[in-house]
């Protein structure tokens, strides 16, 4: 396999990357499959562990042929590792191919078809989850952005194209704060805030099924049977100024919990968010406008 450099939770393996006889390419103990869409510059494989029989991903850097930049690259990779949450991808083992790319396995969600994606699922769902589904993923997604910045770690903000949903229906945010590893950004208030309000931002679509614009409708409206203390959290958590400032208070304000109503009593009066009757009646008088002036 090559000369291989130990790390406590890794291995910098700088030749395991070889084809076999048969032509077909391999990484270490793993196959290469099935080639997956590219993903923040990383060439992305469906790999079989022939030892075990399991699926994995395969995450491929360019080529990194000086010394010192290896050593950045894994390093940056390796920090991403301390953190363990059910719902971040977990970043099983790091090591560099005969071409010195540093290689990430990662477990394989997907299912016989591919990776999918929270965005795939919302298409393929009219554009929502059912409400006990949305609120289970917000709340997991609010759990593993708590768990990064637990680390010093952060993401920024995420879209739904970099939710992994596995077969069982549970979310993974794919390479969770590898492009701030990357850049060495440190984590700042500003930047959790955003990386916060982007998870509200999802919650509200995987609930009512629409952008939440200056003209959002109250989810309680659109929703049924749905608290309307929901209304609350969403314009708190979507406000660019006095939103919430981490995951960890996003989570105590959660309608889902007894003491939320407590919780959202501390935050200040917010412009109150435009029903849908409103909405509606704006948009039309909006088009009459246009109607009439051409």
């Amino acid at each position: 396999m090559g000369h291989e450099r130990g790390t406590k939770r890794g291995r910098v393996q700088e030749s395991g990357y070889m084809a076999r006889p048969n032509h077909q390419s391999y990484f270490g103990p793993y196959r290469l499959v099935r080639p997956q869409t590219p993903v923040l510059g990383l060439d992305r494989w469906v790999v079989l562990d022939e030892h075990n029989n399991t699926n994995h991903v395969l995450y491929r850097f360019a080529p990194a042929h000086d010394i010192a930049e290896r050593r950045r690259l894994f390093g940056a990779m390796h920090s991403l590792s301390r953190v363990n949450h059910p719902h971040l991808l977990k970043l099983e083992s790091l090591s560099f191919d005969d071409h010195n790319r540093l290689c990430v396995i990662t477990p394989y969600t997907g299912n016989q078809d591919g990776l999918v994606t929270l965005k795939e699922l919302l298409a393929k769902r009219d554009g929502k989850l059912g409400s006990v589904e949305a609120i289970r993923c917000l709340a997991h997604l609010l759990e593993a952005s708590q768990s990064g910045t637990d680390a010093s770690i952060h993401h920024g903000a995420i879209n739904t194209d970099e939710i992994l949903v596995d077969r069982s229906g549970r979310v993974q945010i794919e390479l969770y704060g590898m492009s701030n590893a990357m850049r060495h950004q440190e984590v700042s208030a500003d930047r959790i805030a955003d990386e916060v309000r982007s998870i509200v931002r999802i919650g509200y679509i995987m609930l009512v099924g629409l952008e939440p614009d200056a003209d959002r409708v109250a989810p309680s409206r659109l929703v049924r049977k749905l608290d309307r203390l929901w209304d609350r959290w969403f314009a708190i958590g979507l406000d660019p100024v006095d939103g919430f400032v981490d995951a960890a208070q996003a989570l105590r304000a959660l309608p889902i919990h007894d003491n939320a109503t407590e919780a959202l009593a501390q935050h200040p009066t917010l412009r109150p968010q435009v029903h849908l009757g409103s909405m509606l009646r704006r948009r039309f008088r909006t088009a009459g406008t246009k109607a009439r002036t051409e």
